[in-house]
This record gives structure tokens, C-alpha cells and sequence, in this order.
């Protein structure tokens, strides 16, 4: 009887912990970003910011990884046409909760040549770009992901 209990009590801790884990990895460390900009600066040619406005915004970013931030948003795609492109955009998964930003769609549209991507920052932290997919309709998509550096080393400081 006792080897039950003990049985029962590990299960139950397992799920527990399983939850928890679960909870800190969706919710927890996220925080939705309550002053949305109203410009965003892409990189430009030679080194000058290009300004591109942003309406209807909607952004999250991770208090414990900088590879986490995401934001969806409507621009005049014409005010990027001189910034920065990106090279080999990858659009990271979310947590389900944020909607508005889905990966798979946008990764398909960028393969497919529907959305241009730009380079919003380069090395915003050690070894990571911040990057911009907008499509002729105004739709902005942000986020983060390693960069070249990074897949070099595989590493991450």
C-alpha cells in the first residue's frame, strides 16, 4: 500500500512541476508592451536610420531572453524602400496566446516573395538582429533571431 502512495505523490509532483514549467515558459516571462512607438528606425544605406511609421501595435517581449520580442503593426510600406534587406529572415514561433503574429503564414509569404524583410537592428544583443517583414498592404511583422555570428559558433553569449 505504502509503494502506491509514494507512486501516487511522484505522479502528482511530476505534473505539478510539468505545470509550472509549462506556465513559465508561455506566460510568465512574457510582458505585452504597453507604449507602442509610433516610428520605428530600419537600418538605412551607409549607416543612416530610415523612419517608418507604425500604427495599430501590438508587441511582446521576454524578460529572459532577448530572442523573444515580437510585434505586429501597419506601416506605409513605401517609407522602408530604402532600408537595410535582410538576408536569411527566420521567423521564430511565439506563444499560441499571441496571435496576431503567425509564423508558419509569414515564413511561407516571405519564401513565396509576398514580404519583404529588412534589418530593423543589427547585433541589437550579442549575436542577434532585429528583423522586419512588411507586405504591399501595410502589414509589419518584428522579431528577433540569431545572426550569422551566431551560426558560425553555434553560440549564444
Amino acid at each position: 500500500m505504502s509503494g502506491k502512495i509514494i507512486a501516487i505523490f511522484f505522479a502528482l509532483l511530476i505534473l505539478i512541476v510539468g505545470g509550472g514549467m509549462y506556465y513559465l515558459q508561455v506566460y510568465y516571462y512574457y510582458r505585452e508592451v504597453t507604449d507602442a512607438p509610433a516610428v520605428l528606425e530600419l537600418a538605412g544605406p551607409e549607416g543612416q536610420p530610415v523612419q517608418i511609421p507604425v500604427r495599430d501595435y501590438q508587441g511582446i517581449y521576454s524578460v529572459s531572453s532577448p530572442l523573444a520580442n515580437r510585434a505586429c503593426f501597419t506601416t506605409d510600406p513605401a517609407t522602408a524602400q530604402t532600408a537595410t534587406l535582410y538576408e536569411k529572415p527566420t521567423p521564430l514561433i511565439p506563444p499560441r496566446w499571441f496571435d496576431c503574429f503567425d509564423v508558419g503564414q509569414l515564413s511561407d509569404d516571405i519564401d513565396a516573395g509576398l514580404a519583404k524583410t529588412y534589418l530593423v537592428h543589427k547585433d541589437i544583443a550579442p549575436k542577434i538582429d532585429a528583423v522586419l517583414a512588411i507586405y504591399p498592404d501595410g502589414r509589419a511583422f518584428e522579431w528577433r533571431q540569431t545572426n550569422e555570428e551566431a551560426e558560425e559558433k553555434r553560440t549564444i553569449d
